[in-house]
């Protein structure tokens, strides 16, 4: 049930009210802590955003109260699990090693390639994180379906994509009535919409009972429907009304815990998304040059993210891999084969900094994207969906950055910021130390006291 408008009024009145004097500085003598709040909404496009008339009061509020980006640039690929990674190390994916949504494993063999989602923060993530770096300083930690977070042991508390019925925060829920063990055990069988109420809902049991120094809470909504719809229809818009109504009860929970003024919210997103008709197989086309075929010697092997595709050769040679290349570079729906040495340039690993790097890059045309399989055709059309992992340089990709709160200016609109900006401006508003990578923090929307001195050879 949505809230009334009257209340969401006057929680959106009271929220502009805190944040009124934001720029004052970041800890005043004797004021407690400032705390920070990350949401993301995934696949929340920065074109989206700028729509006059988008149902999102709660942002709009957000926006006027504090900063916002005229869109965040995501790294390459722009998919859920690196740039979610980026967010929270300041680093690309040259750095943190995260290619698709989780661990890919027995590459370069005789059979397909696998994404383990459960694989751990720690075999994942190759770099520190900011959630490592506050819970080295002696701050709570907590996250909500945030990714490439598995057994992390810097966080807290937490309510996971796939919650543990077991689990403290998962017994609160049970306890208050919001859902039962058996909706926990079959979690995975509900609409996201359902899905990203009851991460919500989780999110606020954290806040009102763990009060958290830094949260992290992703919700997917948006992203699954367009996924099934495609991209700039009503029914992405229905969602980005429902998950404002999301954010609203996140400030709400934050204000009824008396910790309003002393937070504050950055509102982000990973990556846009945009619609698309064909599908592309490119083992089909590996397949029917016999290098998937039982006796191979250099077999070779695509795994699909959607907008690209990283395709593996077991004992490749640049003798192999030029061959390869020759296959696939210009066939239908291919815009780019890359070689590991062109691919860096775009930020992406060289399999010699990591085995999770690919032999061969592909990137789709517009209104194609790459699925795995070896059956039927290569290419075929159908009904219209929504995708990304296409060149973090696509327009549609650009995703979305907004600051409010405590240590926060009243910037308006700034320009284009990097989705490696979070981790230090995370930091920042923390006032902890972080050694960002690649990442700055983001001064145009910070208090002046938010603001770090310059390290030498930042």
């Amino acid at each position: 049930m949505r809230m009334p408008a009257s209340t969401l009024h006057r929680l959106l009145a009271a929220t502009v009210l805190a944040v009124a004097s934001f720029g004052a500085p970041l800890v005043a003598q004797g004021a407690p802590r400032t705390k920070v709040v990350v949401i993301s909404l995934d696949a929340f496009a920065a074109h989206s955003l700028h729509e006059t008339r988008l149902p999102a009061p709660t942002l709009r509020a957000l926006m006027r109260s504090g900063g916002y980006a005229v869109s965040m640039r995501p790294i390459n690929p722009t998919i859920t699990w690196p740039n979610h990674t980026s967010m929270v190390t300041g680093a690309d994916a040259s750095r943190h090693h995260v290619l698709m949504n989780g661990l890919i494993t027995g590459q370069r063999r005789d059979a397909p390639p696998k994404v383990d989602m459960q694989a751990s923060k720690a075999t994942l993530v190759a770099v520190p994180t900011v959630y490592d770096a506050a819970h080295a300083a002696g701050l709570t930690t907590a996250q909500v379906d945030w990714v490439a977070i598995m057994r992390a042991p810097s966080i807290d508390w937490q309510f996971a994509e796939h919650p543990d019925p077991d689990g403290p925060i998962a017994r609160d829920l049970v306890a208050d009535g919001v859902l039962s063990r058996d909706d926990l055990a079959h979690f995975g069988d509900a609409s996201q919409a359902w899905r990203d109420r009851i991460y919500t809902r989780a999110a606020v049991d954290i806040i009102r009972k763990h009060h958290p120094d830094l949260l992290l809470v992703h919700l997917l909504a948006l992203d699954s429907i367009e996924h099934d719809t495609g991209y700039g229809n009503d029914a992405g818009r229905n969602t980005i009304a429902f998950l404002d109504d999301r954010v609203a009860d996140i400030v709400r929970a934050v204000r009824e815990a008396g910790e309003l003024p002393n937070t504050a919210f950055l509102i982000v997103s990973d990556h846009g998304q945009r619609s698309v008709h064909w599908r592309l197989r490119p083992n089909v086309l590996l397949a029917q040059a016999g290098l998937q075929a039982s006796d191979a010697k250099q077999a070779a092997y695509s795994l699909a993210g959607d907008g690209y595709a990283l395709v593996y050769q077991r004992h490749a040679t640049p003798a192999s891999l030029a061959i390869l290349r020759k296959l696939l570079a210009g066939r239908q729906g291919i815009a780019q084969a890359l070689t590991p040495a062109e691919a860096a340039r775009l930020g992406w690993p060289t399999p010699a900094q990591s085995m999770q790097a690919p032999d061969l890059l592909l990137y789709a045309k517009a209104d194609y994207t790459f699925r795995d399989g070896a059956e039927g055709a290569y290419a075929t059309h159908g009904s219209e969906i929504g995708d990304h992992g296409y060149p973090n340089t696509d327009p549609l990709m650009q995703g979305i950055f907004i600051a409010t709160g405590r240590g926060v200016l009243h910037a308006g609109e700034v320009p284009a910021v990097s989705v490696m900006d979070v981790a230090p401006t995370i930091a920042a508003l923390l006032g902890i130390p972080f050694a960002s990578p690649q990442g700055k923090p983001i001064a145009s929307v910070l208090a002046p006291s938010a603001v770090p001195a310059p390290t030498v050879g930042h």
